[in-house]
């Protein structure tokens, strides 16, 4: 069975409102539903939960979608990860793909090619873009960004590998580095449009984004 498992944990504190960011509408619609809906049509996806505290906002999605399964989310982003975790491995998960709910450029599209990505041998998938500022150094240290680049969600692994070696209390903050070295992992650099929702001003910009993407594939 394959999994799309959302993270729909956060508060929102750098967004400074009471409503969580990722229940806040653009062009009409709430950012969650944005990864839902894609997560529903893509084709290898078997089961798509959510893991976030309960809510209005998500009491009326789980009405709206009652195949959607949900579980509580935690303190901190890796307490959220294993709550989805432990639930996921009860239903026989073999593979999972991990969403932020706060990014809504991602697609059916995408998912259905990081599940086939680990169905042919591969342990993990991770979304790279490259860093095209200069990179700096507290002492002041010339730094080769090319040796570097940052990681984002989505992210897809092999569940039994992940669940084995998932550590709640890890100090890294992305999910690969915690497991084994020599892992069979792509890093997956070809969506580049991936904005994650942290501001208030980048709701302009993701409007726009999606505006565009709306008028491309009609």
């Amino acid at each position: 069975m394959n999994a799309a498992l959302i993270l729909s944990g956060g508060s929102g504190q750098r967004f400074q409102s009471a409503l969580p960011k990722q229940y806040h509408k653009i062009l009409g619609k709430m950012v969650i539903e944005y990864v839902i809906e894609e997560a529903l049509q893509a084709k290898k996806i078997d089961c798509v939960m959510i893991a976030g505290a309960m809510c209005p906002s998500l009491a009326g999605i789980l009405k709206k979608h009652p195949e959607i399964k949900c579980v509580p989310g935690g303190k901190k982003r890796n307490e959220t990860i294993l709550n989805g975790l432990h639930a996921l491995n009860e239903l026989s998960c073999e593979r999972v793909i991990i969403l932020d709910a706060v990014r809504p450029l991602v697609t059916s599209d995408l998912m259905d090619a990081y599940i086939s990505l680990i169905e042919n041998g591969q342990e993990a998938v991770s979304t790279v873009q490259p860093i095209t500022d200069s990179l700096g150094c507290l002492d002041m240290h010339e730094v080769d960004r090319s040796r570097y680049y940052l990681m984002q969600s989505p992210e897809a692994y092999d569940f039994k590998l992940l669940y084995r070696h998932f550590d709640p209390d890890s100090p890294l903050t992305e999910v690969a580095h915690q497991l084994p070295k020599g892992l069979k992992i792509t890093l997956y650099r070809d969506f580049p449009e991936n904005p994650k929702l942290t501001y208030p001003w980048e709701k302009t910009y993701i409007a726009h984004a999606l505006r565009q993407r709306s008028k491309h594939e009609a």
